[in-house]
């Protein structure tokens, strides 16, 4: 054990010896490129800048010389600057780029030179710097080439050239080089001196921590470690007491948490297995979590055979709770359906089921469940129950039948009765021609009312903007509404989308709502009609609101009803074709209403796609 502990002491000091020489030598390399960076660039700077001075004043002094073409004292200018330290040569040019003066080179003078050097220097036509290689021993240098101009001219008459060596310049920036490199390996030795005094003092306290966490991360929290260092290590041993006291504390914590929630997931299981109700829960990646018994049941699946797996595979692709789930994790909202219907071997089985989403702590989604029961026996229940209501309602609508059919019959047999008699009266047949066809035109209307409400036909459905109808319906009663007092106030939403649905049966069913709006507000009153977009149900509402006489709870429930009605007129066929009408569209209309305070019908029309 001490072994080990001192093989990690000093692999934990050499790495931080390793670490700090390395960062020293970093630090200490940037520092010296970027010095003898600066000073070179300096050094540089200032030669580059002695050379321009020599040139410009040179060519000051050579003017006149060359606009006289005087070579003499052109070579005397030439040798003098010549003199100069680090000057390796200095030529002059005359207007005409021949040789006026080459220092320790007379045999040059009235030539043209034709090295590279020389024709960059020519052709330029302002201050130019070329670096060279001179002489045989190829000194580094500058070619600083000055054209020379007279006043208010931009004629040139001459190039002065300064060859400035470089060579005490490099011999200076080596000496700074060398300097610089001595004094950082002093400050890298003090550096390895000082880490390696500072590596013994933080991992001599660190070796013992370590053993003390070895022996507490194996179980055994009862350790207690003293360092006396003043010093933040000191205070890690502090820290680290405190740290396995909380820790102990925090174990005890869990433990008892385990046990509650061995004791709830026990209790949680009960429950899913005590439910009545089907209950399925999925993963983010749509796979099979939870499944209780009665799900088991319903599915006819085992936990075992579905679980880890995804629920296409388990269900298939078309089943409806697969599409309730997957479109409830697609749009992060619950899903309700009624009626699911479920067909295996030829029989049907009638779920109705919800889904919601699963979400965690931190209301990040993480899959969805879904609640179902079977409803089989309450739809067998449902059956028979409309089964009795459509037995009652045949014998109601048989007793409004025949008491509608019996006042024109009655009438038109009594004109019948009496034709013999009075066939030569011609006020008698006239009054027959009249009421008799009459009669027979109002049976005739209720037969095809009554064959409008109970025939099931396919009707042409067409893409249509409900607004634009029930303006047209406003505008065919706008003088009826005028003369009775009634305002109409349009509240339709102008961006609703467009349904697809048969415009001539609903044109009839929004008359029948406004022609029942009317009535219902003989002294005057608002109608006020609104549409909107539902993004839930993605459909739209219609609302009719009147603030007429309303209705009270017995009409209300019996308003759809064929043959009734609370007026003197009318067979009470009209509501029952407005509803017939709208659930024939796949909509729901709603009535609310109370005796004195108006009414009002909400209709909610899905988008039906052809």
């Amino acid at each position: 054990m001490d072994f080990r502990k001192n093989f990690q002491s000093i692999r934990l000091r050499t790495r931080l010896i390793l670490y700090s020489t390395i960062i020293l030598l970093l630090v200490m390399a940037l520092v010296i490129l970027l010095v003898e960076k600066r000073q070179s660039e300096t050094i540089q700077e200032e030669a580059q800048k002695r050379g321009v001075t020599i040139a410009r004043h040179l060519a000051a002094v050579s003017t006149n010389a060359l606009l006289t073409y005087n070579y003499i004292v052109l070579e005397q200018n030439a040798e003098r600057v010549a003199l100069e330290e680090d000057v390796l040569y200095v030529i002059i040019h005359d207007k005409e780029n021949k040789v006026a003066a080459y220092s320790e080179h007379d045999e040059k003078q009235g030539t043209i030179l034709t090295d590279e050097v020389s024709q960059k220097a020519i052709r330029a036509s302002d201050l130019f710097i070329q670096p060279i290689l001179h002489g045989e021993k190829k000194v580094k240098g500058l070619d600083i080439s000055m054209p020379v101009y007279i006043k208010e001219s931009h004629e040139k008459w001459g190039t002065v050239r300064v060859g400035l060596s470089l060579e005490r310049i490099s011999s200076q920036i080596s000496r700074t080089r060398l300097n610089l490199l001595l004094l950082g390996l002093f400050a890298v030795l003090l550096g390895i001196i000082g880490s390696i005094f500072f590596a013994r003092r933080i991992t001599q306290p660190i070796s013992a921590l370590v053993g003390t966490t070895i022996a507490a991360a194996k179980g055994d929290l009862d350790q207690v470690i003293n360092i006396q260092t003043r010093d933040e290590i000191e205070e890690l041993g502090k820290n680290f007491n405190h740290m396995i006291q909380q820790i102990r504390l925090h174990r005890e914590e869990l433990e008892n948490r385990l046990r509650q929630i061995t004791s709830l997931k026990a209790y949680t299981d009960n429950i899913l297995s005590s439910m009545t109700n089907g209950l399925i829960t999925v993963d983010s990646e749509m796979k099979v979590v939870t499944l209780n018994e009665r799900a088991e049941q319903i599915l006819r699946k085992k936990k075992a055979e579905c679980a880890g797996f995804s629920l296409p595979e388990v269900l298939g692709d078309h089943h409806p709770l697969y599409g309730m789930m997957a479109e409830t994790f697609a749009k992060d909202r619950g899903i309700f359906h009624s009626d699911i219907e479920l067909k295996e071997d030829g029989k049907s089985m009638w779920l109705t089921g919800s889904t919601s989403v699963l979400t965690d702590g931190e209301g990040t989604k993480i899959g969805v469940l879904a609640v179902f029961q079977d409803i089989t026996a309450i739809k067998a229940l449902e059956e028979k129950l409309r089964q009795a209501d459509r037995l009652a309602a045949l014998g109601t609508l048989s007793a409004g039948l025949a008491h509608e059919i019996k006042n024109p019959l009655s009438a038109i047999k009594t004109f019948v009765q009496l034709l013999p008699k009075k066939l030569g009266q011609p006020s008698f047949m006239e009054k027959f021609n009249t009421t008799v066809p009459r009669e027979i035109d109002r049976i005739n209307q209720l037969v095809e009312d009554l064959l409008e409400l109970t025939r099931r036909r396919v009707h042409p459905f067409v893409s249509l903007n409900v607004n634009h109808l029930i303006l047209q319906v406003i505008d065919l009663h706008s003088e009826e509404m005028r003369k009775r007092q009634i305002h109409f106030k349009d509240y339709l939403d102008k961006d609703l989308p467009s349904i697809e649905g048969d415009p001539e049966r609903l044109y009839r069913a929004f008359s029948n709502l406004i022609i029942n709006a009317i009535q219902a507000m003989p002294e005057g009153g608002s109608l006020m009609i609104s549409s909107k977009h539902d993004p839930f149900t993605s459909g739209i509402q219609i609302s009719f609101r009147d603030t007429g006489i309303g209705m009270d709870e017995e009409t209300t429930r019996n308003l759809f009803n064929p043959f009734f009605t609370t007026k003197d007129k009318g067979v009470g066929l009209g509501m029952a074709l407005t509803h017939k009408i709208i659930e024939d569209h796949k909509g729901l209309i709603e009535v609310m209403s109370e005796k004195g305070e108006g009414t009002t019908f909400v209709l909610r029309l899905p988008v039906i796609k052809i």
